[in-house]
């Protein structure tokens, strides 16, 4: 169930996607989420003080957040997929995900879910990621990942449009 409020900016925002979300994570030590919240209301920003106020919060989280080091190695093979699609794969530690897009999608982006092991249980953490172009691959770091779905899409007026989606892929460790 979702509330608008003073820090709904789209006014039917993500569920969970707020200020007040994004405070809580950081309170909490969560920065990473934090971060990624406040990268997302960045997008969804409104008026250009908006944007000063979450640009200048986002800068003082990402100065103290460590994000995971890079993941090293050879990517996991995970072929592209015909246009539209894509395909996710999780190792350890690590997501590799493959993509394709039509050719002439606009601003061609990623939104992932990554489900986790943490400290204090499962923890799940959601990302888009704006890509350079129609297709490729990108592995990510995944500390603890058990499982991630994954979407290629479009940002269309500040907001993930999926165009594909992946099914769901597993490790074979357990939770």
């Amino acid at each position: 169930m979702s509330h608008a409020g003073a820090d709904d900016h789209n006014g039917g925002g993500e569920l969970y996607e707020t200020e007040t979300m994004a405070e809580l994570c950081a309170r909490q030590g969560r920065l990473g989420e934090a971060v990624a919240i406040y990268k997302h209301l960045a997008l969804l920003a409104a008026t250009p003080e908006q944007r000063a106020r979450i640009h200048a919060r986002l800068a003082l989280l990402e100065a103290r957040w460590q994000p995971a080091p890079a993941p090293h190695g050879p990517p996991p093979e995970v072929e592209i997929p015909v246009a539209p699609g894509v395909a996710v794969m999780v190792g350890d530690d690590q997501v590799a995900v493959a993509w394709a897009l039509p050719a002439g999608t606009p601003a061609p982006a990623l939104e992932l879910l990554f489900i986790a092991r943490g400290p204090a249980g499962v923890d799940t953490t959601k990302q888009t990621i704006p890509v350079d172009s129609e297709s490729g691959r990108r592995l990510l770091a995944a500390p603890g990942v058990h499982t991630a779905l994954a979407a290629a899409g479009t940002i269309r007026e500040a907001r993930f449009v999926p165009l594909a989606s992946a099914l769901l892929a597993r490790s074979k460790r357990s939770i």
